[in-house]
């Protein structure tokens, strides 16, 4: 979450999160422009920095941001294949499943 309020004189806030907790990033007007990419368009972002922590509350005043996109499209991506599983038939053809012995079916003729 990107703040910039009209009174910080051109200071951004971002909120950052990981599996540690919350931490509120401050970008000084000359880091965002350096970052404004980064900033705006990244989905995923690491910022290195000065920590500075007050009681619960953590703030880091941004020295460089780093984009993580990349890393963040790679996962779920997989070098093995899954094979079909049961609930698999409607969008793969209907083949019958061949873990399942075949089932006679009965024909009524007239």
């Amino acid at each position: 979450m990107r703040q910039r309020p009209g009174s910080a004189k051109g200071v951004l806030f971002v909120t950052i999160e990981d599996e540690t907790g919350v931490a509120n990033a401050i970008l000084w007007p000359d880091r965002f422009e350096i970052y404004r990419r980064q900033v705006i368009a990244a989905s995923m972002i690491a910022i290195r920095g000065r920590l500075q922590k007050e009681g619960e509350v953590i703030h880091v005043i941004a020295d460089r941001i780093v984009d993580h996109d990349a890393m963040l499209r790679s996962i779920g991506r997989t070098g093995f294949t899954v094979a079909p599983g049961r609930g698999d038939g409607a969008t793969n053809g209907g083949n019958p499943d061949s873990r399942e012995p075949l089932r006679q079916r009965s024909r009524n003729f007239q």
